[in-house]
């Protein structure tokens, strides 16, 4: 028998190069891709509520295919409505709830909303949460 096969060598023994390094558990492909979508989409669609405030003229819209009553198919613009994520109180402060697939978010335990002073900090407060996003807050949450 050959020694670099023999039942006897030395297993346990590492270089320091080796021992250098900073091992982890393996994260499944699939959940890291599918958190990446989720805040992909967020993020997104945060952009779009900055639009929203900032742009008087944006008016997002998706293409379709039509038909006419001669047969002829073209591609159409169908303008998206879009459910402004704000709203004034009595008050003059603005509650502002993020939406993900349709519901609010809950952020914090019963509480679905941030209040914001004035107008126009809600473009700032849009970002940070944009940036929030980004760095994972929101992860749990959706």
């Amino acid at each position: 028998m050959t020694t670099h096969f023999s039942a006897k060598s030395n297993h346990g023994a590492k270089s320091q190069v080796f021992e250098s390094f900073n091992f982890v558990v393996e994260d499944a492909e699939d959940h890291i891709r599918l958190i990446r979508k989720k805040r992909d989409q967020l993020t997104k669609d945060l952009e779009e509520q900055i639009r929203l405030l900032t742009d008087r003229t944006y008016r997002p819209v998706r293409y379709t295919w039509r038909s006419d009553v001669n047969g002829n198919v073209r591609k159409v613009e169908v303008p998206l409505k879009i459910k402004q994520w704000w709203l004034e109180t009595l008050d003059g402060a603005i509650q502002l709830s993020v939406f993900y697939k349709g519901r609010a978010i809950e952020l914090r335990e019963g509480r679905r909303a941030i209040k914001v002073d004035e107008m126009k900090e809600l473009v700032p407060t849009l970002q940070l949460l944009q940036l929030s996003v980004k760095l994972g807050d929101f992860d749990d949450l959706v």
